[in-house]
């Protein structure tokens, strides 16, 4: 057990040492540099040999963070969703270490919010744990009916199911004419679109959202333009989306290809048809 144990840790970081210093930096830009996430940790040291030497030369920073009410608040909105879990079936847990110390010893409030995707490697490991205390009839909850109520009222309380009716709802009314734009982005050139939409876009090598405290100086990269003026996203304003789409229309370089529900795509004069 204990050398399976030694391999799965050695593969891990060598895994991660791969990811991290080859595979990203070899097909992202400076923008996926791993570096860029220091200043979340920045209390620790200014470079990742000073939060290793931090993290044993002075671990009262350390500590102070993990035993904090932040911390604890966290755990609660983790671990209370899986009350199931029995104390003796806990092992699975140990693969989301890593994960959860990044999450609570970062300085971004959003790495221990729920709502981000901060804590999504931690839920497999979670749900491993779960199984196999309830195969095990450990845990505090045993029969369907209280587990399926316990579960009901965690979504209830952590789910946001607002939202379903409300925010997750705002841009249904151009929901039609986004996807006929989407569907006319018919070649593998450079976009720039809103936040949302850009998910939509991403098998290409530029995809870029609209960032009213950044706007583009030109429009070189991109072969289509797709903005939503009624729903410009995050980041973005009614005001800067159309100043984006005057500017367009004014320029020699796009024509406009596509308009319906203040949805508008532009596409590159030299972009086939």
């Amino acid at each position: 057990r204990r050398g399976e144990g030694a391999i799965a840790i050695c593969a891990g970081v060598a895994w991660f040492l791969i990811a991290t210093q080859v595979i990203i930096p070899a097909f992202g830009s400076a923008a996926a540099d791993v570096a860029r996430h220091l200043p979340r940790y920045g209390y620790l040291g200014n470079s990742f040999e000073e939060i290793i030497q931090n993290l044993f030369l002075q671990p009262g920073l350390v500590l102070g963070k993990i035993f904090s009410s932040g911390t604890l608040e966290y755990l609660c909105l983790l671990l209370l969703p899986v009350i199931c879990l029995s104390p003796q079936h806990l092992t699975p847990l140990v693969g989301a270490i890593p994960t959860l110390l990044m999450n609570i010893l970062s300085e971004a409030p959003a790495q221990r919010n729920l709502v981000h995707h901060y804590s999504l490697p931690i839920l497999p490991f979670l749900l491993v744990a779960a199984i196999s205390s309830l195969a095990a009839g450990r845990g505090w909850l045993q029969s369907r009916r209280a587990i399926a109520l316990w579960s009901l009222v965690a979504f209830l309380a952590l789910a946001k199911f607002g939202y379903f009716g409300s925010k997750y709802l705002e841009s249904f009314d151009t929901w039609q004419a986004t996807r006929e734009a989407i569907a006319s982005v018919q070649t593998p050139g450079g976009v720039l679109t809103t936040h949302e939409i850009a998910p939509h876009l991403t098998h290409r090598r530029v995809v870029k959202f609209t960032d009213a405290n950044s706007p583009p100086a030109n429009f070189t990269e991109f072969d289509y333009i797709l903005l939503n003026l009624r729903h410009p996203g995050w980041k973005s304003n009614p005001e800067f989306a159309a100043s984006l789409a005057n500017r367009l229309k004014n320029t020699q370089e796009f024509n406009l290809s596509y308009q319906r529900d203040d949805v508008y795509l532009f596409k590159k004069f030299s972009v086939g048809s």
